[in-house]
């Protein structure tokens, strides 16, 4: 019986899949920007947005926001929440 729950255990750890990092959501929303913001098919186009709000959410729930208070749209990019970020409160805006 104990030699069953080794197994079991060491299966269960096996199967933990591990988190993306920070770089590698950031790489993975650049990319998913750049293919939802291109011309083509329009069945990729959406899925590829689709994807895009995800990783945005992630990269939210890591601490992430994208711009700063007054920064112009260009200069806006992905870094750690300051105090002078633009940070977009999801439970406000369904409450809108």
């Amino acid at each position: 019986m104990a030699a069953l729950a080794l197994i079991v255990s060491a299966g269960g750890a096996q199967a933990q899949q591990q988190l993306p990092t920070v770089p590698e959501l950031l790489t993975a929303e650049l990319k998913a920007s750049l293919a939802c913001e291109a011309a083509g098919d329009p069945a990729v186009t959406h899925e590829q947005c689709r994807l895009h709000d995800r990783l945005s959410g992630r990269l939210a729930q890591a601490g992430y926001c994208y711009g700063r208070k007054g920064q112009a749209e260009g200069k806006k990019d992905w870094h750690a929440c300051q105090p002078d970020s633009i940070y977009e409160d999801d439970i406000e805006a369904v409450q809108r």
